[in-house]
């Protein structure tokens, strides 16, 4: 039997490839699959460049692309950033930088893995190691590791924070202008004034 190859060249095979993607028929990768999910999700002109990716895992296992990981860029001309800009600024769903510091503590999920942890070493009836070692480590500790992985962010710009619960890349998503709790999944969005960029961080606890 032979299996047809299809070519990616965006933006009309972009949809076709993420139906193919499900059919593990070879001609589109998840590069690709990713980034016509972003795409969409932010809705970003076809005229934005990519200029940066990065994923983990890069192909999916028995259960799918656990612990997920994406950094994602595009580079936008001046007159569609200012498009996008303008549209975001008056939405209601953007946010002005700099990241508020509890939003940001919500977002790694410090209270979760620390409930977690604890309740880990209960059930094996064991003492919990000292704060600030490696096998517990401080709220600052893990926050500290946590704004390590996200891009830089910029000085002047917005950002936008959604989140799904689970299959954060499929699932319908909410849109977060304030948090009461943690998260287990996400995607933020960056809009960096100085260089007219969109960056994306997606990231997962399952």
């Amino acid at each position: 039997m032979i299996t047809p190859r299809l070519s990616c060249s965006r933006p009309i095979a972009l949809s076709l490839c993420l139906m193919i993607i499900g059919l593990n028929l070879p001609g589109c990768d998840l590069r690709v699959s990713d980034e016509a999910i972003l795409r969409s999700e932010f809705d970003i002109p076809e005229e934005a460049r990519l200029i940066r990716y990065e994923a983990f895992p890069q192909e999916n296992g028995w259960f799918g692309r656990e612990g997920l990981k994406i950094d994602i860029a595009f580079q936008l001309d001046a007159r569609d950033y200012a498009e996008y800009r303008s549209r975001a600024g008056v939405s209601g769903q953007w946010l002005p930088l700099p990241i508020p510091s509890e939003f940001l503590r919500r977002m790694a999920g410090l209270e979760r893995q620390q409930t977690q942890l604890r309740l880990s070493y209960e059930m094996q009836g064991k003492a919990m190691p000292e704060a600030g070692s490696v096998y517990n480590p401080t709220d600052e500790q893990r926050l500290a590791r946590f704004l390590a992985s996200l891009p830089m962010i910029p000085n002047q710009g917005l950002f936008q924070c959604r989140s799904a619960g689970d299959d954060i890349m499929h699932a319908p998503k909410t849109i977060h202008t304030r948090l009461e709790s943690d998260l287990n999944d996400f995607m933020l969005a960056l809009l960096d004034d100085g260089k007219r960029q969109i960056l994306i961080k997606v990231g997962t606890s399952y």
